[in-house]
């Protein structure tokens, strides 16, 4: 009797120990299926990111030799024509209104003169050679000369040089609020500021135009733009406006070439 009860011990014993090892086994297969599944999930969000960020580069590098292209066809092409025709108009002898000759070249001369500096804003090595603040400095004194606008851009010495790809991306980021603040702010001054704080280059770009409610405001396609160009170089675009009080642009970008 005393040997049944033993025997029928030990069987609760080994059933309850074979039942936990069961329950371990089973955690613990659990827990290697979902380290796997969310190891497959990150793996195909990298993929995904990865992806986005390898369509978007491809099309930048198509609209930067687009630029490159159509900025070369402006300064060998249309600029040479223009001089040609700038030089024979000079040599053309009309005492009877000579006033209309010198107008008309002093427009021609304009027109040449506007044409490569849209020329040099759109050739990627333009850009690689004067770097992205001399570019910048450029298109505001083109801004400044059409008589719309004031603008003032102040960069603190000794700024850390980019990497070719950040200059071009950045410079576009900047092209792209300019031209944001020409179609819908109805502003009359811009300023640019950039200064260095630590390993990032702090850019504010700043108009005094009608601003926007920010709480109703949709992003359209240049908003968008300038997000996906903002990840693709690891900076961080920050957006602030009211109506009527303008609208500040703050970029923060890490100089790091590896960040």
């Amino acid at each position: 009797m005393q040997k049944e009860k033993l025997d029928l011990i030990l069987s609760i014993v080994a059933t309850s120990l074979f039942m936990l090892l069961l329950i371990v086994a089973a955690i613990f297969l659990f827990r290697i299926y979902l380290k796997r599944k969310n190891m497959l999930i990150l793996e195909k969000e990298r993929m995904a990111i990865q992806f986005e960020q390898t369509l978007l580069a491809s099309k930048l590098e198509i609209q930067e030799q687009t630029f490159t292209y159509i900025g070369q066809e402006i300064h060998d092409n249309i600029g040479q024509v223009l001089s040609l025709v700038r030089l024979n108009l000079n040599t053309i002898h009309c005492p009877a209104e000579p006033e209309k000759i010198t107008m008309m070249d002093e427009l021609l001369g304009k027109a040449i003169t506007d044409l490569r500096s849209i020329s040099h804003l759109l050739d990627t090595d333009y850009i690689r050679t004067t770097g992205w603040a001399g570019a910048v400095e450029k298109l505001f004194l083109d801004l400044n000369r059409t008589g719309k606008y004031t603008t003032t851009v102040w960069t603190e010495e000794n700024l850390p040089i980019l990497t070719n790809e950040k200059q071009i991306i950045l410079f576009r980021m900047i092209q792209e609020i300019v031209n944001n603040i020409i179609k819908h702010a109805a502003a009359t001054e811009i300023n640019l500021h950039a200064m260095q704080r630590e390993n990032l280059i702090m850019i504010d770009i700043k108009d005094n135009g009608k601003g926007f409610d920010q709480s109703t405001a949709e992003g359209g396609n240049g908003l968008r733009n300038l997000a996906s160009r903002a990840k693709m170089i690891n900076a961080e675009m920050i957006i602030t406006s009211k109506p009527e009080s303008g609208t500040l642009v703050n970029i923060s970008i890490n100089s790091n070439s590896n960040e």
